[in-house]
């Protein structure tokens, strides 16, 4: 037979800490603290209480034994880490957002706009960058509000091309 899990007995000050927690914004930390209180105080069995608060008895055991081992501190969500932030000097930000705003044709490549991934394989064939992935390229390009396919431009020759496709595809609809 399965050990019956219950959270350990309360003192005075986190049985305020937790049912302040219960009022506060946080809905997951609310969650959390009425699961040990209804463990602690009421004597609930983690399968009975899964139900009342609408979650799976797996996190309801995780979060009785967080608050066992660490106390309230172990409810409250983890401080996550920053991404690599910093990577990039400001200089090299500067050139990367200098390159994505020129059309790729004013560099020599056989191409109209760009991709990420074209972008990318530029700055690292042309050792702009020793290593970047698309994602933080992508963010560094969102953080400055430059949009990397805005360089399409079509000679006049293809916008003539395209004017009398567009007439042609008229006419052979009203005939």
């Amino acid at each position: 037979m399965p050990k019956l899990l219950f959270a350990r007995p309360l003192d005075h000050h986190e049985r305020i800490h937790l049912e302040s927690l219960i009022v506060g914004e946080n809905e997951s930390v609310k969650q959390r603290a009425l699961v040990v209180l209804l463990s602690s105080q009421e004597q609930y069995r983690v399968p009975e209480i899964a139900p009342m608060v609408g979650m799976h008895v797996d996190k309801v055991r995780k979060w009785v034994l967080c608050f066992n081992e660490q106390g309230v501190q172990g409810l409250l969500p983890g401080r996550r880490k920053p991404g690599p932030r910093g990577k990039f000097d400001p200089a090299l930000v500067a050139r990367i957002l200098e390159l994505a705003r020129m059309s790729p044709r004013e560099l020599g490549l056989l191409r109209t706009t760009w991709t990420l991934d074209s972008l990318r394989e530029y700055l690292l064939t042309r050792s702009i960058v020793d290593e970047i992935s698309r994602e933080s390229l992508r963010q560094i390009l969102l953080r400055s509000d430059v949009n990397w396919q805005t360089h399409r431009t079509r000679g006049d020759d293809v916008a003539r091309w395209l004017q009398q496709w567009q007439s042609h595809k008229t006419a052979y609809r009203t005939a």
